[in-house]
C-alpha cells in the first residue's frame, strides 16, 4: 500500500512540474507580447483598426480660348471592395454585391476575378464608378440598407472625368484610363496605385502632370492626393472618421487656343462633306483638317475623323463600342490631321512656283509655258485640260500640271526640295501639346538612295553567292577538265548576266529619274505630309515667310486663379526667300478663287474685304489596291483676308475625288465663322454647299 502511495505522489509531482512548465512559458511569451514587443504589436494592432484613405484631387478643367469648358469632372460614386481573410465571407459579399448592382457586366464572378487579380492585396479593389444622378442615389441607399450583408464593400464618392460636348476636339483633348503596371513603375508607386486612372492620349496624358520647375515639379492636370484617416471593423467597413486629414490639391486648368464654335463647324462641315461625298466614293470615311492662326501659329481648330469620344473611355461606353474603336480601317482614335500623311497633289504647286522663281533658270511669273493637255516627256503625264500658253499666276489658277513639270525641271528637284523644307515640309512642326505628329517626306535623290541603295545590293549579293555555290559545287563534282571548263564558262555567264540585271535594277531604283521630279513638281510621287505641316506651310506663306511652331495650350492656371504658365509664340525659322517670290506665290492663290480659278464658285459670294486666297488638290492616294485613274484625296488649303492674312487653312478628305468638290467646302464653312458671314453658324447643317465647279474634272488638278 505504501508503494502504491509514493507512486501516485511521484505522479502527481510530475503532473505538477508540467502544469508549472506550461504556466511559466505561457507567462515568458505573455511577458514578451505584452512587454518586450509591446510597441510592435500594439502597431500591428492599430493598422488593423486605423486605415489611411486616399482622397482623390479634382482634375483641372481643360477650356477654350473663351473659357467655354471642353474637360471638367462630375461627381462619382466609386464602389470599393477589400481582400477579406474569411473565403465565405468574401463570398457571400461577392454574390450580394453583385445581386443588388444587377449589371450585365458585373457578374459575381467579373467581381471575384477583380479581387483576384488585385496584385496589392492591401489596398480596396475599384469594382465599379457609378456617375451622380437620382437612380446611383437609389442604388447606394440600396447598399447601405444592406450593409451587413456587404463586408469589405466601401462607397467613396471621387470626381469623375466628363467631356460636356462629347466627341468635339476628342483628338485633342484625349481621354483617360485605368493606369497599367509599367506606368506605374515608371511613374513611381509615391504618386499612384493600381485604382488611379491616368492620361492616356492628347493633352490629358502631355499635361497629366506637367515638368519639373526650380521649385520642384508643378502639378499638372492630375492634382495631388489627399487622405483621411478612418477607423475599420474587423469586416474593413469605414465606421468611424479620425481627426487626420490631408486636403487633396485640384489639378491645374489649361485654356487653349481652341475655338470651340469654330471646331465645331468643322467637325460639322466634315461630317456633312464625307456623307455627302460618300454617296459617290464609298470609301469617303475619313477626313482631317487644321486652322492656323497666321500671324502666331495657334491652333484655332483641328479636327480628325471619324470621331472619337472620350467619354467612351471613362464612363463605361467602351465595351458597347469596341468593335467601332477596334475597326482597322476606321482607327477612330489615329488622329489623321496630325498622325497620317498624305500626298498633298496641286496644293505643293506653290512650292514649285516659289523654287523656280528662286532657281538659276531665270524666269519670272509672266514666264509663259504651252500646255496641250499633257507634259511632253515620258511619261507624259496629263493635265486637266488642253489650257494653252499660261504663265505662273494662271498655271496656279488652273492647277496646270504641265507649267509646274516644265519650271520643275528648270528649278530642279535640289532647289525644290530646298524651299519645301524651308517651308517646314517633311519635318515635325515641334507641336508638343498632342503626341503622336508623324514627320511626312520630302522626296529627294539622297532619300531615294538611302532608302533603296542597301536592299538592292544586298539582293545582288545573294544572287551572286547562290551562283557562286551552284557552280563551285558542280565543278567540285566535274569528272573531266572539259566539264569543269564548260561550267566555268556558264558560272561566268551567269555572274555577267546577274551584273547586268544588277546594273539595271541600281540605276532604276537608287538613281534619281526625271520622271521623279516631275511627279514631285506636281505634289504626287513620294510627296507626303501632315494636314497640320500643311496648314504650317500655308501660314507661313501668308505671313511673308515666318514659320511659328504651332501650338494648342495658351495659359495654364492653378486652382486659385492665378496664371502659372502663359506660352508665347515660338518663331521656328524665317524663310530665306526674296519676299517678293513669296508674293507673286500668293497671287497666283488669290486667282484660284477668282473668276476663271478652280475654287471660284466657294468664295464668290465673299464681301471684297475679304478676299481668300486657296490652292486645290486632286492626289492619287498612293495605296496599294487603289485606281490611281479614279480614286482621289481631296486636298484644301487656304488663307484670308488676302490683304491682312489671319487664319489659315488645310483639310484632306479621304476618297473626296477632288479638292473644290470636298475639303474646300469645309473650308468655306470655317471662314464663314471666323468672318461671321453667316447667320446660321450655330447649326451648320442648314447650310447649303455649292455644286462642284464644271471645270474641276477627277484627275490631278
Amino acid at each position: 500500500m505504501e508503494e502504491k502511495r509514493k507512486k501516485i505522489d511521484n505522479l502527481l509531482r510530475f503532473f505538477l512540474v508540467m502544469v508549472s512548465l506550461i504556466f511559466l512559458s505561457l507567462g515568458v511569451r505573455l511577458f514578451y507580447l505584452q512587454v518586450v514587443n509591446e510597441e510592435v504589436y500594439q502597431t500591428k494592432s492599430e493598422q488593423n483598426r486605423i486605415r489611411l484613405l486616399a482622397i482623390e484631387p479634382r482634375r483641372g478643367d481643360i477650356l477654350d480660348a473663351n473659357g467655354q469648358v471642353l474637360a471638367t469632372s462630375k461627381p462619382v460614386f466609386n464602389i470599393t471592395m477589400s481582400h477579406l481573410d474569411d473565403k465565405e465571407s468574401e463570398k457571400m459579399a461577392v454574390n450580394n454585391l453583385a445581386k443588388l448592382l444587377n449589371m450585365p457586366d458585373l457578374t459575381a464572378e467579373v467581381i471575384q476575378e477583380k479581387i483576384n487579380n488585385h496584385s496589392r492585396k492591401f489596398e480596396p479593389v475599384e469594382i465599379v464608378k457609378i456617375p451622380w444622378g437620382k437612380e446611383a442615389t437609389e442604388l447606394i441607399s440600396r447598399l447601405e440598407e444592406r450593409r451587413d450583408e456587404l463586408p469589405g464593400v466601401n462607397i467613396v464618392v471621387e470626381p469623375l472625368r466628363y467631356y460636356p460636348n462629347g466627341s468635339l476636339a476628342g483628338h485633342l483633348l484625349g481621354y483617360i484610363g485605368q493606369i497599367s503596371e509599367e506606368e506605374l513603375e515608371r511613374y513611381g508607386e509615391d504618386v499612384y496605385d493600381l485604382n488611379d486612372k491616368i492620361g492616356k492620349t492628347g493633352l490629358e496624358r502631355v499635361y497629366e502632370r506637367y515638368q519639373e520647375t526650380e521649385n520642384g515639379p508643378e502639378i499638372g492636370l492630375r492634382g495631388k492626393k489627399g487622405a483621411q484617416q478612418v477607423e475599420v471593423d474587423a469586416t474593413g467597413r469605414v465606421v468611424r472618421e479620425l481627426p487626420l486629414t490631408i486636403q487633396p490639391v485640384p489639378g491645374n486648368t489649361l485654356q487653349l487656343t481652341l475655338d470651340a464654335k469654330l471646331q465645331k463647324v468643322l467637325e460639322d462641315s466634315l461630317d456633312e462633306v464625307i456623307a455627302e461625298v460618300k454617296k459617290k466614293f464609298p470609301k469617303a470615311k475619313a477626313a482631317g483638317a487644321v486652322v492656323l492662326d497666321v500671324k502666331t501659329g495657334a491652333i484655332l481648330a483641328m479636327a480628325s475623323k471619324p470621331d472619337m469620344n472620350p467619354n467612351d473611355f471613362v464612363d463605361g461606353s467602351f465595351a458597347q463600342k469596341a468593335d467601332y474603336y477596334n475597326d482597322k480601317d476606321l482607327l477612330p482614335v489615329f488622329n489623321r490631321a496630325l498622325q497620317a500623311t498624305y500626298p498633298p497633289g496641286s496644293t505643293f504647286k506653290m512650292v514649285t512656283a516659289m523654287a523656280a522663281l528662286a532657281s538659276e533658270a531665270n524666269i519670272d511669273p509672266t514666264y509663259r509655258v504651252n500646255c496641250a493637255g499633257r507634259y511632253w516627256k515620258a511619261p507624259y503625264i496629263k493635265c486637266t485640260k488642253v489650257h494653252g500658253r499660261v504663265n505662273m499666276y494662271e498655271a496656279i489658277a488652273k492647277s496646270c500640271n504641265t507649267y509646274f513639270q516644265y519650271v520643275g525641271e528648270l528649278a530642279g528637284i535640289d532647289k525644290i526640295n530646298e524651299v519645301a523644307k524651308e517651308f517646314g515640309l517633311g519635318v515635325k512642326t515641334g507641336f508638343n501639346d498632342v503626341l503622336g505628329e508623324a514627320a511626312g517626306i520630302v522626296p529627294s535623290p539622297e532619300r531615294k538612295e538611302k532608302l533603296n541603295e542597301p536592299w538592292v545590293k544586298e539582293k545582288h549579293e545573294e544572287k551572286v553567292a547562290e551562283i557562286e555555290e551552284k557552280y563551285d559545287k558542280l565543278i567540285s563534282q566535274a569528272e573531266t577538265d572539259r566539264e569543269k571548263k564548260k561550267l566555268t564558262r556558264e558560272k561566268n555567264q551567269a555572274l555577267n548576266q546577274e551584273k547586268s540585271r544588277y546594273k539595271i535594277e541600281y540605276n532604276f531604283y537608287v538613281k534619281w529619274k526625271p520622271y521623279e521630279t516631275y511627279n514631285t513638281s506636281i505634289g504626287q510621287g513620294d510627296n507626303s505630309y501632315t494636314v497640320l505641316q500643311l496648314a504650317n506651310y500655308i501660314a507661313t506663306l501668308a505671313n511673308g515667310g515666318n514659320r511659328y511652331k504651332p501650338y494648342l495650350v495658351e495659359k495654364i492656371i492653378s486652382p486659385d486663379g492665378d496664371v502659372i504658365k502663359e506660352f508665347e509664340p515660338e518663331l521656328v525659322h524665317k524663310v530665306s526667300l526674296d519676299p517678293q517670290i513669296l508674293e507673286e506665290a500668293k497671287k497666283g492663290m488669290l486667282l484660284v478663287t477668282q473668276p476663271g480659278g478652280t475654287a471660284y464658285s466657294l468664295f464668290k459670294d465673299f464681301p471684297p474685304e475679304i478676299k481668300v486666297a486657296a490652292k486645290t488638290g486632286t492626289a492619287q492616294t498612293g495605296r496599294v489596291g487603289d485606281n490611281k485613274n479614279k480614286e482621289f484625296h481631296g486636298v484644301f488649303v487656304a488663307f484670308a483676308p488676302y490683304d491682312d492674312p489671319q487664319i489659315a487653312f488645310a483639310g484632306v478628305v479621304e476618297y473626296g475625288e477632288s479638292g473644290y468638290g470636298s475639303a474646300g467646302k469645309v473650308a468655306k464653312a470655317v471662314f464663314e465663322e471666323y468672318f461671321g458671314l453667316t447667320n446660321n453658324s450655330e447649326d451648320i447643317k442648314d447650310r447649303t454647299l455649292t455644286s462642284p465647279l464644271e471645270e474641276d474634272t477627277p484627275g490631278i488638278d
